[in-house]
């Protein structure tokens, strides 16, 4: 079977996308980039400027955007719905997964991480000058979120003043909280334990105290049970699922991993002296188990109203079908921070949905511009020369997420540009344009422009792929 029979195969069985390639349209647009990586010394690089094919909106050929479509209350598709369950959940409708808004319209986030004021004394002096207090501020940037039609808030953003604007909004700024049940377990655990050295984090989600601790941490999401806008939970960031794990087990004798990952291995009569990669992908695979069922198992608990979201998977863990199978009977939606690829391939969302029954959606990706002055050494994002190069960056990631049938939609990283002078910073923070707005939360309007086009036509596109796979 020829490669382009065998995806329009896998498109047919499995509800994917035989995806528009960018370089074989014609009237697709060359954008010049620069990859980010490490060199052997772990230093930060950067490669020389390589183009890049790109496919904008304006590009599909056949499609004719449209300017003023209806959205719901919440940005869902005005034009269809379906059962209204009074939050966000997801469904399988004809072959393709949606998020059902709270009034039963069909929805696809498009939320922005990290909104949030920033902290250093230029970002004050700037927040004093433009808004003055929390409330204003947040009503503006909900304007600057319609400018670049975007949804709501994702990750790390700030909760309290979202809420407390939605109170009198006239629509409400959707948002997600992130509960951080391992990281705050990590904490606690330490407290009590001194003199015990901790291999690799993970390892503690083997201790028998960490279902009981997620119980208990649970509790703070009885807070958002009855808000209809939260679109749902991330209990933790980027945990280290990586293929390390299972040998840091095995010589972490004071930790209940060591007894765990030995009873493990002795039931797959494995060869201690000799672990396979499988053997070290598998046990990735139990410990997210473990922590899947734990968690999902507590919030449901304390909040059984809205979505668990999962982890923010990253590196090869994004790519590890044990990691996937172990999150599918607990998650909602499986979250992936996505770097190091221009275009998301067919060949992602296919495995993604071989190796699990649920959907997915991206929940960090950026471009940074050169023409900002900024450094740009911080963060895994590619670099470009202008905003408008950012923009056609972000059409182009999109349109491929927007035919992969299993795919619910994606948060852009971030809201605010990093501020070199803010010294508090977390260093893959400190000195880049990732943001929609810059230092002095002056919005990109050469990006927002192209981001609203594909944010605001993203139902009529779904329809009109969809319509090019019957």
């Amino acid at each position: 079977m020829t490669s382009h029979r065998k995806q329009r195969f896998l498109s047919l069985i499995l509800g994917l996308p035989t995806l528009v390639a960018a370089q074989n349209v014609p009237d697709s647009v060359t954008v010049e980039a620069r990859m980010w990586s490490r060199d052997k010394n772990r230093e930060i690089q950067y490669s020389d400027w390589k183009p890049f094919r790109s496919t904008t909106v304006d590009r599909i050929p056949g499609f004719k955007p449209v300017k003023n479509p209806r959205f719901s209350q919440y940005e869902g598709d005005a034009s269809r719905q379906w059962k209204a369950s009074g939050f966000f959940r997801t469904e399988r409708i004809d072959g393709r997964w949606w998020i059902i808004d709270p009034t039963g319209n069909p929805y696809v986030t498009a939320a922005v991480n990290s909104v949030r004021a920033g902290q250093s004394a230029n970002n004050k002096q700037a927040f004093d000058k433009a808004f003055g207090s929390p409330g204003t501020w947040i009503s503006k940037t909900q304007m600057v979120f319609e400018q670049g039609g975007f949804t709501g808030a994702g990750s790390w953003s700030e909760v309290d003043v979202i809420r407390q604007h939605n109170q009198t909004a006239r629509k409400p700024v959707v948002y997600t909280t992130m509960l951080g049940f391992l990281t705050a377990f990590e904490r606690d655990w330490k407290k009590n334990h001194t003199n015990v050295e901790i291999p690799a984090v993970p390892l503690l989600i083997l201790e028998p105290t960490f279902a009981q601790f997620c119980h208990d941490h649970a509790r703070q999401a009885e807070t958002y049970r009855a808000d209809a806008n939260l679109l749902g939970h991330f209990s933790d960031n980027e945990i280290a699922f990586s293929a390390p794990l299972l040998d840091q087990a095995l010589k972490s004798q004071s930790l209940s991993a060591y007894t765990l990952a030995t009873d493990w291995l002795q039931k797959r009569k494995a060869d201690t002296a000799t672990l396979s990669a499988a053997d070290k992908d598998e046990f990735l695979g139990y410990v997210a188990g473990v922590y899947y069922q734990a968690v999902a198992t507590a919030l449901k608990a304390h909040d059984p109203n809205h979505l668990y979201l999962g982890t923010r998977l990253h590196a090869n863990a994004k790519y590890n079908p044990a990691i996937f199978a172990a999150a599918e009977p607990y998650v909602d939606m499986i979250s992936i921070n996505f770097y190091g690829q221009w275009r998301p391939t067919a060949s992602s969302f296919q495995k993604w949905a071989t190796w699990s029954q649920k959907p997915f959606f991206i929940t960090e990706f950026y471009t940074k511009a050169a023409d900002t002055g900024m450094t740009n050494k911080s963060g895994a994002g590619w670099l470009v020369k202008t905003q408008q190069d950012r923009g056609i960056h972000y059409q182009n990631f999109c349109l491929a997420l927007l035919q992969a049938k299993n795919c619910v939609g994606w948060h852009w990283f971030r809201y605010q540009d990093n501020d070199p002078a803010d010294l508090t910073a977390d260093p893959s923070n400190n000195d880049s344009n990732k943001g929609i707005v810059d230092t002095q939360y002056q919005p990109y309007d050469a990006l927002l422009l192209p981001m609203k086009k594909l944010n605001q036509n993203r139902f009529q596109l779904i329809n009109f792929f969809d319509q090019k796979t019957k």
